[in-house]
């Protein structure tokens, strides 16, 4: 079959028939597309978007932010074919075994797999993204990366805990996984799915419907769907799939575009280093030109005693030559008018420090630059499943004629005292390992309320579960009570864990159509 059809330009069929209907081409709908591509099945992916980015699809993301401060739902996300892997910074990490066993204590559900179970397809979807499964040892990476052992912060403390982020060679989906060679892979571009069709006793998909923003529409009809549309839009279409379903498809435990969770961080204090204590391995700059992330986070023996999320703490370098360099830069450029002021304030600013001033003489001629003076706190932690954090359909209509999506984003106490608590021992740490002290900021609920970031990293809304009481889709990523409706991504996690969502969404995929193999082939 072809590989490739824009219903745009070359039509929208009134009807589509395919074995395994794949809906949305990001990364989970390219890794599972890939997997069942030595099958007979025949695959249809429908992507909403083109092969680049289009302002009139990208529209189609547009929502409100009834809660804290997040980013704008039309540009946290991308449609078009990748998704949103077309501005993923490729950092992967599995999850620690602790983040699959649940901590009923601090309302954090088990995952109805462990990590025994899912470790083979994260060793198959690192492989993929070019990754050695062993480069997650620290240690390992400290000597490869010129770093001495001893400077790992865990071999002096119970408490500390390094724990290492590899960064992928490729990123995006469309490069790494191109569908356009696959025999049994047809694309259908600018194709958005805008409703899920139930059989009329709810058990089963019998078709979804497919519009183009011209108005053309068709169906597709498969045995098997797999919605792989992001965190926020699986959510979005189920819910807005409502006329068998009256609460949305898999809602019967309304835990449907609940638990909406990100990685959050918040940029705070200060820590100024000893020199010749403090390992450079930790410092972010360093991090960045050998492609690798070394972070602080606490032991799961300190996590469980002090009842906190996993955190960590990454150093910041702090640019104290900035003024001095950019001083430096007017001078030598010479475009100054004659009585012209700004000459005052650069002579000013490169005789107001000349220990700074000549640092930056130093760089000039080639000199290795010191090691930063001082660094700005970046402390991340998982954020807490809370049913109030979540998506929800909107007033407002789309270009389709459907209700957008609205996130209220919400944190709890348990997140607020994570920060905090975190903090405190990170700095605690390492003040008594003396390697340097901390100006800390006290980081109140209202202060991480200002400065809080999310990591783009949308999870939960679809989790998983055992007991359909308590979620949306089965071990198997299956909808419960639905027979041939299977939901890919982060939108299945029941918890955000320590490690960033791709590699993993990555190895529910692989799992996922490993599963279809099984069943379907």
């Amino acid at each position: 079959m072809a590989a490739f059809i824009d219903a745009l330009t070359e039509g929208l069929p009134e009807e589509i028939q395919a074995d395994v209907c794949i809906v949305g081409g990001g990364m989970a709908g390219h890794t599972i597309a890939t997997q069942l591509s030595n099958t007979p099945l025949r695959i249809l992916v429908l992507e909403s978007g083109g092969l680049d980015i289009e302002g009139a699809t990208q529209g189609l993301y547009l929502g409100n932010n009834t809660g804290l401060r997040y980013h704008d739902l039309g540009h946290c996300r991308l449609r078009y074919l990748g998704g949103t892997s077309n501005h993923w910074a490729g950092f992967c990490r599995p999850n620690d075994e602790m983040d699959y066993l649940g901590r009923p204590e601090l309302g954090l559900p088990a995952w109805p797999i462990n990590q025994a179970e899912l470790t083979p397809y994260i060793e198959r979807a690192a492989s993929l993204l070019g990754l050695r499964f062993e480069g997650f040892d620290p240690r390992y990476q400290f000597e490869r990366a010129g770093f001495r052992p001893s400077e790992l912060m865990d071999t002096h403390s119970d408490t500390l805990v390094t724990k290492l982020f590899q960064i992928a060679g490729t990123l995006r989906a469309t490069e790494l996984f191109p569908l356009q060679d696959l025999p049994n892979v047809q694309v259908l571009l600018h194709a958005n799915v805008t409703h899920i069709q139930l059989t009329p006793n709810g058990q089963q998909v019998d078709h979804v419907v497919v519009k183009t923003l011209d108005g053309k529409a068709g169906r597709a009809r498969a045995p098997v769907f797999i919605l792989a549309t992001h965190g926020i839009e699986n959510a979005r279409l189920m819910l807005a799939s409502n006329d068998i379903a009256p609460d949305g498809i898999g809602n019967a435990s309304d835990q449907l575009g609940r638990n909406f969770m990100d990685h959050v961080y918040v940029h705070c204090s200060q820590f100024v280093p000893v020199a010749g204590r403090f390992p450079l391995a930790y410092d972010m700059k360093e991090q960045g030109a050998r492609r690798l992330n070394f972070n602080l986070g606490l032991s799961e023996e300190t996590l469980r005693r002090e009842g906190l999320l996993q955190i960590y703490c990454r150093f910041r370098p702090i640019d104290l030559l900035k003024t001095q360099r950019l001083a430096f830069r007017h001078l030598n450029e010479g475009f100054f008018q004659p009585f012209d002021t700004a000459l005052l304030e650069d002579i000013a600013a490169v005789a107001s420090s000349l220990g700074n001033s000549a640092r930056v003489v130093g760089e000039k001629l080639g000199m290795d630059p010191p090691p930063p003076e001082l660094y700005l706190l970046d402390l991340r932690i998982e954020q807490a499943p809370n049913p109030n954090s979540r998506i929800t359909l909107s007033e407002e209509l789309d270009e389709l004629g459907n209700r957008r999506a609205d996130l209220h984003w919400e944190l709890t106490e348990l997140d607020y005292h994570t920060f905090q608590r975190g903090q405190e021992i990170v700095a605690s740490e390492l003040s008594a390992l003396g390697v340097g002290r901390f100006q800390l900021d006290e980081l109140t609920p209202e202060f991480i309320n200002e400065r809080v970031i999310g990591h783009y990293h949308h999870t939960g809304t679809t989790r998983m579960s055992s007991d359909p009481g308590q979620g949306v889709v089965d071990a198997d990523c299956k909808v419960h009570g639905v027979g041939n409706l299977y939901v890919a991504g982060s939108s299945v996690f029941p918890t955000a864990g320590y490690s960033g969502p791709t590699m993993t969404l990555m190895s529910l995929a692989i799992r996922l159509a490993d599963h279809l193999k099984e069943t379907h082939v």
